[in-house]
């Protein structure tokens, strides 16, 4: 009886020191549980998914496209849901907010910059290159919809112009990842979006604590600057997500925040 018993357990034995003392077995899933619950796309497509907001999603350096795939599967799912579960409940005005956003891709796919700059040292120029057509080929591998999708290829500085509004029809932005690394990068992308984003718009910055603790260089000196240029606009912090990346809510025009440029919750 006891070799029978002995035999029936012994998997479950292994199976239970594998999950609880094996770390390369339960690391992977601690990671996945981690990104699902920290990561900057959860927390702002659930932001503007409950608060409807409506517009469109701008990724401004993009790479390989891990980031777009990651924020469009995560308003697509979490608007579907978001609108099954209250649908019957008569509520005004409740939108799938995902079947009228357009995602849009901007990036030089060449890599980094040069820029006179003060810099992290990882930020070189031609880093972080990625040829367009890996971006193509994953986002469509993972299922993103290229007819929601547009593709603005060129630097910053010279490729966000009046035609390029024109051309990709934008309207409204409900969501912007500003993943440009560099003050330099980041200033033109700042101009760019002024006229389309209003109170409610989250605005996602990569980078933002990269510049120890320097705050008039890189990303975070560039939004200081830009805040500085528009006294119509207040960032309200809404979340940290990992070590470098920090997301507000853009209020506009409110004279009880005109004394600050960032509002801290």
């Amino acid at each position: 009886m006891k070799k029978y018993i002995k035999h029936l357990f012994k998997p479950l034995a292994v199976m239970f020191t594998k999950l609880f003392f094996d770390l390369d077995t339960i690391r992977p899933q601690l990671k996945k549980i981690y990104w699902e619950e920290s990561n900057a796309f959860k927390w702002a497509s659930s932001y503007i998914i409950k608060n409807q907001i409506d517009g469109d999603y701008l990724e401004f350096g993009v790479w390989k496209g891990n980031s777009f795939i990651e924020m469009y599967r995560q308003i697509k799912i979490n608007s579907e849901i978001f609108y099954q579960n209250n649908k019957n409940k008569n509520i005004e005005d409740l939108n799938n907010i995902f079947n009228e956003m357009k995602f849009h891709a901007f990036d030089s796919f060449d890599g980094l910059p040069e820029t006179s700059s003060h810099k992290p040292i990882q930020y070189f120029a031609g880093n972080y290159c990625a040829d367009e057509q890996v971006f193509i080929n994953n986002i469509k591998k993972n299922g993103v919809d290229i007819s929601k999708t547009t593709i603005t290829k060129g630097w910053f500085k010279e490729s966000l112009t009046d035609e390029c509004v024109d051309k990709i029809n934008l309207k409204k932005i409900a969501i912007a990842y500003i993943d440009c690394d560099l003050f330099d990068s980041t200033t033109p992308v700042l101009k760019f979006i002024t006229p389309f984003i209003n109170t409610g718009t989250v605005l996602i910055f990569d980078d933002w604590f990269r510049n120890g603790g320097y705050k008039k260089r890189g990303v975070q000196g560039a939004v200081l600057d830009w805040l500085d240029k528009n006294n119509d606009i207040t960032l309200q912090h809404y979340y940290n997500s990992d070590t470098r990346t920090a997301i507000f809510i853009v209020i506009k025009n409110d004279d009880d925040r005109k004394n600050y440029k960032i509002d801290c919750v």
